[in-house]
């Protein structure tokens, strides 16, 4: 397993491949078959974050994982760091590869913040208890995100990196 920074020339359509796939399986039971049935490769944009990107793959070259970190979008959290995305291809999950993309990712970011949060679905409690591993913790409620296929319900889930 190789995990490094992404590169402006990666094949992001490929990330994208990748954040459908693991969307399709892991919230096949979470989230309803029509707002699943409404995503496509076009629904993310992993290019526009390439800088704060990490990317995992095998031994043999192909995409396994994604983690994206930087600055809190949230103005109300200005300041804080945050993890956008951590995607891992469902064959590779339980193994190992989201802990190590994790911990590379929040190293580079303990390097700028003290801190630092990320939303999860609300029904999703295997990635809470992931979160919970690390050392997350949940602050606040269930609250509801507005995006272009309709609405999700999430909880925020903070780190003190210092």
């Amino acid at each position: 397993m190789k995990i490094r920074k992404a590169r402006r020339d990666d094949d992001f359509q490929a990330v994208a491949q990748l954040y459908l796939d693991v969307w399709q399986a892991t919230y096949a039971q979470l989230l309803p078959a029509k707002f699943l049935a409404q995503l496509t490769t076009s629904t993310w944009h992993p290019e526009r974050r390439w800088q704060a990107t990490w990317l995992v793959f095998d031994d043999t070259g192909q995409l396994i994982g994604s983690c994206a970190a930087g600055p809190a979008r949230d103005s109300d959290q200005v300041g804080w760091g945050e993890v956008y995305s951590i995607y891992i291809r469902p064959s590779q999950q339980h193994k190992g590869v989201g802990k190590q993309v994790m911990t590379a990712s929040l190293m580079a970011l303990r390097a700028t913040f003290t801190q630092v949060y990320v939303e999860v679905l609300a029904a999703n409690q295997g990635a809470q208890a992931f979160y919970r591993q690390l050392g997350f913790t949940q602050k606040g409620a269930v609250q509801v995100r507005t995006v272009p296929q309709g609405k999700l319900s999430v909880v925020r889930m903070v780190l003190h990196l210092r």
